[in-house]
């Protein structure tokens, strides 16, 4: 599939749901062969580790979990790369030992096949088996519904990822930033994690899937406006939770960077994480992207050779030819 033909692929309305034609690209890389997928699983589990020991450690080591935390966005975000990790973790796990006993019972069965009717040759597929081969080939290549873990988990990519690059944007930019650890961790090297991740995993991006970020973008903000309706209070006792979010105080700027932060940041920030899974795509064809057949044929007509040169040399030993025909050989 050329780049234009991708890009137009997901200008359809079907785009917009939860269905795929391959369950593994969520539990493995295309980096690396389906045989040899353990240090892909490895990658999984200490990545999941990772965010549970950053998150945990690092709310325990501020005086331990409040119920204050929860309404930051920071952990919103944080709770739910958590949580993508964790299940991904999961399932790429189950697909390992689900993949590794698959292959150890078709060992089994192939060689049980061999010691009771001995080696077999395949037929040639032609007329009917051709056509319905062709027609398996075509059913397998529409997208099919996906099991409700998986859709979560892909649900949770699409916010998680997204929502972090917003994260590290906005508190950068708005909030101007510190070099505590708290915030370099939770709001600069939580994008470096995705970006990485986008990279090496094999999870698909769709470009209109920026619904979902962009759903719990404005879920959070109507969060805001009722904690704060409510007569909620942020750090230090104040009247927001964040200064460019005080409702009271500055409603204008409240409402406009409320408004460009769900309608504008958020579907940017996607576009973003669809770019990085796009490149990765690109790369990924291009290192298995092999030139026309020409060694193939080098390697044939070498074979061809090799084999009336062999004929000739024993026809020699065998007196069919004479001395001076076998000299001009």
């Amino acid at each position: 599939m050329t780049c234009g033909q991708r890009m137009r692929s997901e200008f359809r309305l079907k785009s917009f749901g939860l269905t795929y034609n391959d369950l593994h690209v969520f539990t493995r890389t295309p980096w690396l062969s389906n045989q040899n997928q353990l240090p892909f699983l490895l990658y999984r589990l200490a990545v999941c580790l990772y965010h549970v020991v950053i998150y945990v450690g690092l709310r325990g080591a501020l005086g331990g979990f409040q119920p204050l935390n929860l309404i930051y966005l920071t952990d919103w975000a944080y709770i739910s790369l958590t949580l993508h990790t964790a299940l991904n973790a999961l399932l790429c796990l189950a697909d390992y030992f689900n993949s590794r006993s698959q292959r150890g019972a078709t060992s089994d069965e192939s060689s049980d096949d061999v010691m009771d009717t001995g080696p077999t040759i395949s037929p040639t597929t032609t007329g009917s088996n051709a056509a319905a081969q062709e027609s398996i080939g075509q059913d397998s290549s529409q997208p099919l519904p996906i099991p409700w873990f998986y859709k979560l988990s892909w649900v949770l990519y699409n916010v998680a990822f997204s929502e972090g690059i917003h994260i590290t944007i906005l508190f950068w930019a708005l909030i101007g930033g510190d070099s505590s650890d708290v915030s370099i961790l939770m709001h600069a090297i939580n994008s470096v994690t995705i970006v990485i991740d986008v990279m090496v995993s094999g999870f698909p991006c769709r470009l209109l899937h920026f619904v979902y970020p962009l759903t719990f973008g404005a879920v959070y903000i109507l969060f805001t406006v009722v904690y704060w309706a409510a007569g909620g209070r942020g750090e230090d006792n104040l009247p927001f939770i964040y200064p460019y979010l005080d409702y009271g105080g500055n409603p204008v700027l409240a409402v406009i960077v409320a408004v460009l932060s769900v309608v504008v940041a958020m579907p940017l920030c996607h576009c973003v994480v669809f770019a990085l899974a796009l490149a990765r795509e690109s790369l990924v064809r291009l290192l298995q992207w092999r030139p026309p057949g020409d060694s193939q044929n080098v390697n044939v007509t070498g074979s061809v050779d090799t084999g009336l040169e062999n004929h000739a040399n024993s026809t020699c030993r065998s007196g069919t030819l004479t001395s001076i025909e076998c000299t001009a050989l």
